[in-house]
């Protein structure tokens, strides 16, 4: 990296641009390159008027850049402070999200997924959020496409389960005993809006959900 004491000593004129090095140079920087270079100019050979100006516009560009950042970061960071209030108008309302995540309040509540082919077995699993089963469904033979199952939100034993979120999954095979793909979207409504580490996320009951994951809102 070219430094100022190495510019004062030559007696070229060389170009300021050619003095970034492995750190940027600031605005500071860049007028006190300038200057150095004028007070040290060869008096038989001063910088010619075209170059003075092409180096007093390269500052200008770089005093502009500086202030389109500091307007950028300004501007993000305003956007960021704003997000969780913009997040507001979306409780009460239903989101849409890739897995097997269901809420349960009361009376029955339809599972809905997609078989990639015709299944010869279906098996609906629910377990709580601390990954305990609460609840096994036998599908039985199902077409390909979208189907869907209710669940009562009652227990293995048929005890009523507390209100809250769940996780299902869906197994299927086919007559050999292969697997058969499946896909599950779920449909859950936001209940609240949290802060976690500075990011404003989405509160399904007590779970929080990430914002960039609403494939669909209702």
């Amino acid at each position: 990296m070219v430094t100022i004491a190495e510019t004062a000593s030559t007696t070229s004129s060389p170009s300021l641009t050619g003095a970034l090095g492995a750190r940027e140079l600031g605005q500071d920087d860049f007028l006190k390159l300038l200057v150095t270079q004028l007070k040290n100019q060869d008096p038989l050979k001063p910088m010619d008027n075209t170059a003075f100006v092409a180096e007093l516009a390269q500052f200008s560009q770089l005093e502009q850049s500086a202030k389109q950042v500091k307007l950028l970061e300004q501007s993000i960071a305003a956007q960021k402070a704003n997000l969780p209030y913009t997040l507001l108008s979306l409780v009460g309302r239903q989101v849409t999200v890739d897995g097997g995540v269901v809420q349960w309040e009361s009376g029955a509540v339809p599972l809905s997924y997609t078989l990639d082919r015709d299944a010869a077995d279906v098996q609906i699993t629910i377990v709580n959020m601390n990954n305990q089963l609460v609840r096994t469904l036998q599908g039985g033979p199902q077409r390909a496409g979208t189907q869907t199952v209710n669940w009562d939100g009652r227990d293995q034993n048929g005890a009523p389960l507390q209100p809250g979120v769940y996780r299902v999954s869906v197994t299927a095979v086919d007559q050999q005993g292969d697997p058969v793909g499946t896909v599950m979207q779920s449909r859950l409504t936001v209940t609240g809006v949290r802060l976690e580490n500075g990011q404003p996320m989405l509160l399904i009951g007590d779970q929080v959900l990430d914002p960039g994951a609403v494939l669909e809102l209702r």
